[in-house]
């Protein structure tokens, strides 16, 4: 990796499998460099993409598909992997075995000067709270850098100021810089540091996906009269806040679906949205939803509150 300049190389948290670059999408030329081990041949490559499942690289060979390869990065032992399609300038890969993206990223940042040390641009899907003029929707990020963050955004516009809320940071205040269809890039006010966002991916990379399956039908809240919501929230366990969805309430109990797996018995504080929040203590956990239970009943008319701002999924 060049360590004089902040890599171009996009960084994939993903398990998706390389795809040709779109066309009009420019080459960047400080891309790192690697070496393409084939057919008995050391082929010098420059890598656009990489991600724990492949890569796509910026190589001038023509290569066949299926054929036996391995990228050498750095010193570390080499990725082993096969082509997937080549043109001719590039080619896609497809590694034998899940590669850890962050301990490459990691590395990287171990050989760079104190003054350069800075991530480069790493692409997730993770949920983000976007808070704007009163209104609050979650949307899934693209990437992330020290400096901002792609959203899949619907009704963003530009030169707007925003709050976001991530899983496990702390909130953060920033500006949409540019909307494009459905994709909005947002700066924030204040760059990360990279001692604060490396370790927060390295906890989203290690955490364990919740699955649906195994969910009822019905839920876990099995009121026939409580409401069935799809509303954003956020839910606070000691100093630490995640994006929510609520889908079920009473006046005495809520169901919520988090990232965050919490224990039965565990204290909590749910944000609502339109009536504030308030402690409840979790009944039940599964599959990455939860149950819990209201410290203090909600009145008749936070029910309404919530009702008239009720969504259908």
């Amino acid at each position: 990796m060049d360590s004089g300049h902040t890599s171009a190389t996009i960084f994939s948290l993903t398990h998706d499998l390389p795809t040709p670059r779109a066309a009009g999408i420019a080459s960047a030329e400080t891309l790192d460099p690697a070496l393409l081990a084939c057919a008995g041949d050391s082929l010098g490559c420059r890598v656009h993409w990489i991600g724990r499942a492949g890569a796509r690289l910026r190589v001038a060979h023509e290569l066949a598909e299926q054929m036996p390869v391995q990228l050498h990065l750095g010193s570390g032992e080499p990725l082993i992997g096969r082509t997937l399609w080549s043109d001719g300038t590039e080619a896609g890969l497809a590694f034998d075995a899940p590669v850890d993206v962050l301990g490459m990223v990691a590395q990287h940042l171990a050989r760079t000067t104190a003054e350069r040390r800075r991530l480069p641009r790493i692409e997730l899907r993770q949920t983000v709270g976007v808070h704007c003029g009163g209104v609050v929707e979650q949307f899934r990020t693209r990437d992330i850098s020290q400096g901002g963050v792609g959203v899949e955004a619907r009704w963003l516009t530009a030169d707007t100021a925003v709050r976001l809320t991530f899983d496990g940071l702390r909130a953060l205040d920033g500006t949409v810089r540019w909307v494009s269809r459905e994709t909005a890039g947002i700066v924030f006010a204040e760059e990360l540091g990279w001692q604060t966002l490396f370790p927060w991916l390295r906890s989203l990379q290690q955490a364990p996906l919740p699955s649906a399956a195994g969910i009822d039908a019905e839920g876990l809240l099995l009121d026939k009269l409580a409401l069935r919501l799809d509303l954003p929230g956020r839910v606070r366990e000691g100093v630490r806040w995640w994006n929510c969805r609520i889908h079920a309430l009473t006046a005495t109990q809520v169901e919520f679906e988090a990232r965050q797996g919490f224990a039965p018995g565990a204290g909590l504080w749910i944000a609502l949205p339109e009536i504030g929040g308030g402690p409840v203590r979790v009944l039940q956990a599964r599959h990455g939803r939860t149950l819990a239970e209201f410290r203090m009943p909600l009145r008749d008319a936070e029910l309404r509150t919530l009702t008239a701002n009720r969504r259908t999924g």
